[in-house]
């Protein structure tokens, strides 16, 4: 099947997580697959992967607020490539305007599919003039408010896609990143500095009892200020400022006994997933997350602790080697890894292609 996809892609954000899991899962099942992506965008947080030969930059967007609309738009690559699909993933970070006025023809030559990441319904009056074939959603949260936009019929929900179980080794990990064998090492990384800063005095606490080193990675389009002077005030902070492509992300994992991912409930948007969490679960590295509605249609695949008392307390647990249980991730795996995601996707597709062959048929009659 040949498939484009118009997303965000090897960026630090969410639906360029989701798009490249679905997206690489595609290729590995065999099929043909283009990316229509920013050559600039607010959202594109870095993360040094390099681009595939399968992807195409070709527009631009400087601002996204109050609406998305692009500073630079060739809109060639959408008329010219070949494709069977179009998916459009997060349509109110995309430039609306300029690819509603090409969108007649991609009509013409494909299915078209839009996945929801939006946390609530968009402002964009654009976002509405879009006749997509189907809307994917991941889950109830966001079916609720779409479906007072577009027809029931058309929507759909397919799970956010998980990073297959890729195992590593902690000390050769170490070994690679020049951390130390003997100490406990919590991970955090992204760009919130905020939510590394609150959890700082507990972890302090714990460093009466443990030999801990707290690594933190900030993306280099973070805040950095108020890191760089809690590193002055707490020793045990490891903080290095650099974009991670996934394979050093997963060596960082490797070498950690527990990721640790303080985020306070989105008040903004009702309808919110980690992202991270799909990415970095397959590590097999313990994930404590803080209980908020990034988490909250999360088992016991992860972790969560209510307040920071209750972290320090499953801190401890962890580093005592329980609490965590690998087997529960495995089965976890094996119903939502990428693979697994991308054949719903690609059932979905075929149906849609049916129905526009038979209409098509119908209408040649």
């Amino acid at each position: 099947m040949k498939i484009a996809m118009m997303c965000l892609w090897n960026a630090a954000n969410g639906p360029s997580i989701h798009a490249e899991l679905l997206g690489r899962a595609w290729v590995k099942l065999g099929h043909q697959l283009k990316i229509f992506s920013a050559q600039k965008h607010p959202d594109a947080r870095p993360t040094f992967q390099e681009d595939e030969d399968f992807v195409i930059r070709h527009f631009r967007v400087d601002e996204v607020i109050p609406f998305t609309r692009a500073t630079s738009f060739d809109p060639s690559p959408l008329l010219n490539e070949e494709y069977e699909i179009f998916v459009a993933q997060n349509v109110e970070r995309l430039p609306a305007e300029k690819l509603l006025e090409v969108f007649p023809q991609i009509k013409k030559k494909a299915v078209t599919v839009q996945v929801v990441h939006e946390g609530k319904a968009p402002e964009d009056p654009l976002y509405y003039q879009f006749d997509w074939d189907a809307i994917v959603c991941f889950d109830q949260r966001y079916k609720d408010y779409i479906i007072k936009s577009f027809p029931a019929e058309r929507i759909h929900m397919i799970s956010y896609p998980y990073h297959p179980l890729k195992l590593g080794n902690k000390k050769e990990a170490r070994r690679k990143l020049r951390l130390p064998q003997n100490e406990k090492i919590v991970f955090s990384f992204g760009f919130r500095s905020k939510d590394v800063i609150s959890a700082l005095p507990y972890l302090n606490e714990l460093t009466q009892e443990y030999s801990l080193r707290y690594v933190v990675i900030a993306n280099p389009e973070s805040e950095l200020d108020e890191l760089y002077q809690a590193k002055k005030k707490y020793n045990f902070i490891d903080l290095k400022v650099k974009a991670l492509p996934l394979d050093e992300l997963y060596d960082y994992l490797y070498a950690s006994d527990v990721l640790l991912i303080h985020r306070e409930s989105s008040q903004k948007y009702p309808a919110v997933v980690s992202s991270s969490v799909c990415q970095l679960l397959g590590s097999g590295c313990p994930i404590l997350f803080h209980q908020s509605n990034y988490v909250e249609l999360h088992g016991n695949e992860i972790i969560k602790y209510r307040d920071f008392e209750d972290m320090k307390t499953k801190l401890i647990e962890l580093f005592q080697g329980k609490l965590f249980n690998l087997t529960r991730i495995k089965d976890f795996l094996k119903d939502y890894e990428a693979e697994r995601i991308a054949e719903r996707f690609i059932k979905l597709f075929e149906e849609l292609r049916e129905t526009r062959n038979r209409n098509q048929k119908r209408r040649v009659r």
